[in-house]
C-alpha cells in the first residue's frame, strides 16, 4: 500500500508508483507498504520515506522555497521534489533503471529549453537533467540533438500563430486509438452540414488573426483522417484556409483513403506535407489493430504521391503493437527506410483509457524499449535526425514518441505544438485553441462531437473571441 501525508500530491506521485507498477490503480496493495510524509520549515521542504523492506529514507530541498509559496512555480517544484524523492526509494527496491527517470507525461525539451533561458549551454543542460532527473545518457543524447535540429525554427513569437483544422473521421476506428474520432459511416449524414460550418470557422478565425496582427507560421489539417471524408467536402475545408503559408500539412494517413483525385486536390490547395501512416507492415498487425487496409495498399498510396507531387511526406510507426514482435517491427524499420519517406515518426503505443485496446489489454507486448532503441539507431544511420520528442502518461515502458527528418524538413508544426512556443488557434469538433501571452498558456476548447458543434456553431466562435481578445 502507498500513502502521502499531503492529499493533493497524491495524483503526482502515483504517477512514480505506475512507473514502476504499470497496472496499479489507486489504494491497490503492493508487495510492500511505503509512506511518504512532507514537512516543511521556513526555507526547506523535507521527504521521509518509510517501508517495511528498506526502513527509512529521507531527502530535503530549498528549491520550492525560491518561489513565492503557493505559486504556480512553487507547486511545480514541490511536486518534482516530492516525485524525485519517492522514486529514488522504488528505483532503490525494485532495481529497474528507466530512461527517462522520474519524468512522467512531460516534454523533455521544454525542460531542456527553461535551462537553456536560464543561460547555460547544451551540455550543462543535459548534465543538470540527469543529475536531477536520473534521464539515461542514451535519451539524454536524443534531447541535444533534438535541441540542435529545432535551432533557427524553435521560438517564442507571441504574435505568431498555428492554425490547426480538426476533421474528427476514420473509416473505422483503430483499437489503439483514443481519440474523440467518429467512424465514417455513423457519421456521413452530418459531414455536409459539417464542412460548411467548418469553413465559416475558420474564415472568421483568418479575420481574427488579421483584427491581432498575427502571423500564420504554420497550417495543419489533422483528425481523424481527413482524407476519409468527401473530395467536395475536403474542398470546401481546404479552400476556406489561407494559401500563402510556408507550411501547409494534411493527414492523409489511412493508406486507404488516398486517391488520385484527393491528391489532386491537396496539390491545387497548395498543400506541402501529407502523412502517409502504415503503423506497420506486418498484415497481422494491421487487421489485429483494426486498420482495415492492406501492406500492398501501403505501397500503392505512397507510389501514388510520390509520382506526380512532390508533398514531404510523413510515415507514423507504433512499437508495442499486438501481434508484433521485434523482428517483425525492425522488417517494419526496414521497409519504411526503403520507401525513403522525408519524415518517420515512431511512436510508443499508449494506452489511454478512450482505446479499445485499453478495455481489452492484451496479456503480453514485444520489448518495446528495444524496438525504440533499434528504430532510433536504424533511422539515424540513414541520415534522419530526431526533431522532436513526445511523451505522456500510461506509454509503454516509460518510453516516448519521436519525429526523425531528412535535412531541412522539419515540420514547423510538430515543433510549435511539442514545444507550447506559439499560440494555435483551431477550429472543428474537438479542436483546442492555446494562448501564449506573458510566458502563459490559456486554453480554449471547441465541443468534442460533430452533431455538438454543429447545434452550437455561434459558440465555438465566441469562444475564439473570449480567448484572443481577453485582456488579461
Amino acid at each position: 500500500m502507498y500513502s502521502v501525508n499531503i492529499p493533493d500530491l497524491l495524483t503526482d506521485t502515483e504517477d512514480i508508483i505506475r512507473l514502476f507498477f504499470k497496472d496499479y490503480k489507486r489504494g491497490q496493495s503492493l508487495d510492500f507498504y511505503i509512506h511518504q510524509n512532507i514537512t516543511f520549515d521556513e526555507r526547506q521542504v523535507k521527504s521521509v520515506i518509510k517501508t517495511n523492506l528498506g526502513g527509512e529514507s529521507v531527502f530535503y530541498d530549498s528549491a520550492p522555497f525560491s518561489y513565492t509559496k503557493g505559486s504556480l512555480e512553487y507547486t511545480k517544484y514541490l511536486k518534482r521534489f516530492v516525485k524525485n524523492a519517492l522514486y529514488k526509494v522504488l528505483k532503490q527496491l525494485t532495481g529497474q533503471v528507466l530512461p527517462w527517470g522520474s519524468l512522467t507525461g512531460v516534454h523533455p525539451t521544454k525542460l531542456a529549453y527553461e535551462l537553456l533561458d536560464g543561460g547555460i549551454d547544451l551540455n550543462q543542460a543535459a548534465a543538470l537533467l540527469k543529475q536531477n532527473f536520473d534521464i539515461s545518457d542514451r535519451k539524454l543524447k536524443l534531447l541535444t540533438q533534438i535541441i540542435d535540429a529545432q535551432k533557427g525554427i524553435y521560438k517564442k513569437d507571441e504574435n505568431a500563430v498555428n492554425l490547426y483544422i480538426n476533421i474528427p473521421v476514420c473509416q473505422t476506428r483503430c483499437s489503439y486509438c483514443s481519440f474523440i474520432s467518429s467512424e465514417l459511416n455513423k457519421c456521413s449524414h452530418l459531414l455536409n452540414a459539417y464542412s460548411k460550418l467548418l469553413s465559416q470557422e475558420i474564415k472568421y478565425c483568418l479575420e481574427l488573426i488579421k483584427k491581432k496582427n498575427m502571423n500564420i507560421r504554420s497550417v495543419y489539417v489533422g483528425g481523424g483522417t481527413p482524407t476519409s471524408i468527401g473530395t467536395e467536402q475536403l474542398e470546401l475545408i481546404l479552400s476556406a484556409a489561407p494559401k500563402d503559408a510556408a507550411e501547409f500539412t494534411v493527414e492523409a494517413g489511412r493508406p486507404d483513403s488516398i486517391t488520385k483525385e484527393k491528391l489532386d486536390l491537396l496539390k491545387n490547395q497548395n498543400v506541402t506535407r501529407i502523412s502517409i501512416n502504415p503503423q506497420s507492415f506486418n498484415q497481422e498487425v494491421i487487421d489485429a489493430i483494426g486498420r482495415g487496409h492492406t501492406v500492398k495498399d501501403i505501397y500503392n498510396a505512397y507510389e501514388l504521391a510520390r509520382k506526380d507531387y512532390n508533398f514531404i511526406i510523413n510515415m507514423d510507426l507504433i512499437a508495442g503493437l499486438p501481434k508484433d514482435s521485434y523482428e517483425s517491427f525492425c522488417d517494419t524499420i526496414h521497409k519504411t527506410l526503403e520507401l525513403e519517406p522525408e519524415n518517420i515518426t515512431v511512436h510508443t503505443l499508449c494506452l489511454k483509457s478512450g482505446a479499445d485496446l485499453k478495455r481489452k489489454p492484451i496479456d503480453q507486448f514485444a520489448d518495446v524499449s528495444q524496438m525504440v532503441d533499434y528504430a532510433y539507431d536504424r533511422i539515424t544511420q540513414k541520415g534522419y535526425t530526431p526533431y522532436y520528442v513526445y511523451r505522456q502518461k500510461y506509454m509503454i515502458g516509460n518510453l516516448e514518441n519521436t519525429g526523425y527528418c531528412k535535412p531541412k524538413t522539419q515540420c514547423v508544426h510538430n515543433i510549435d505544438t511539442m514545444e507550447e512556443s506559439v499560440s494555435v488557434i483551431a477550429c472543428g469538433a474537438g479542436a483546442i485553441s492555446k494562448r501564449i501571452k506573458g510566458g502563459k498558456i490559456k486554453r480554449s476548447a471547441n465541443v468534442k462531437f460533430i452533431e455538438d458543434y454543429i447545434s452550437r456553431f455561434d459558440e465555438m466562435l465566441l469562444r475564439h473571441d473570449e480567448l484572443f481578445f481577453e485582456q488579461n
